[in-house]
């Protein structure tokens, strides 16, 4: 036992000095490793900064365009809404003067059935009367139409403007 003793002494000895470069390169290249290791990182965190500075830029814009679309698109509704409810009134208007018509039609029949009139004009009072509410229904109608038209041509030429 004292002989391989020996035999490994002499050989650590002997080999310890050509161990010595390599265990510097060694050394120096594991120190490279960790040293490059380290680098990256570095550079990864900066990356996932940058990325997450990104992500957050990119979901503000988002949320700013999204608000703008809500708000475009709620004045479209309201616009369209608006344009319906006068469709609607001037139904409602038409409707009025075609009672009126009917009631013009009636006032005629009475005029000439029950009481034997030869003729009526225009000037007759009661026919009179009814010929202004149906005119004046009419003017009515035509200001719901001309509102409308005003609205389609908003909506077909919006006015653009930078937010």
């Amino acid at each position: 036992m004292a002989n391989s003793i020996k035999i490994w002494y002499i050989y650590y000895k002997r080999t310890m000095p050509l161990m010595q470069p390599i265990r510097k390169v060694i050394m120096s290249f594991s120190d490279r490793m960790k040293e490059l290791f380290d680098q990256g990182i570095v550079k990864s965190k900066d990356f996932l900064n940058k990325a997450g500075e990104k992500a957050q830029d990119w979901g503000e814009k988002g949320v700013k365009a999204s608000k703008k679309f809500a708000n475009k698109a709620g004045a479209k509704v309201q616009e369209m809404g608006e344009i319906g409810v006068l469709r609607f009134e001037m139904k409602q208007l038409e409707g009025q003067a075609q009672k009126q018509i009917g009631k013009l039609g009636v006032e005629a029949y009475k005029a000439f059935v029950e009481r034997g009139a030869k003729s009526i004009t225009v000037d007759t009072p009661s026919v009179k009367i009814i010929l202004a509410e149906i005119a004046s229904i009419e003017q009515l109608i035509d200001q719901k139409e001309a509102q409308i038209k005003e609205k389609s041509n908003k909506q077909e030429n919006p006015e653009i403007t930078e937010e």
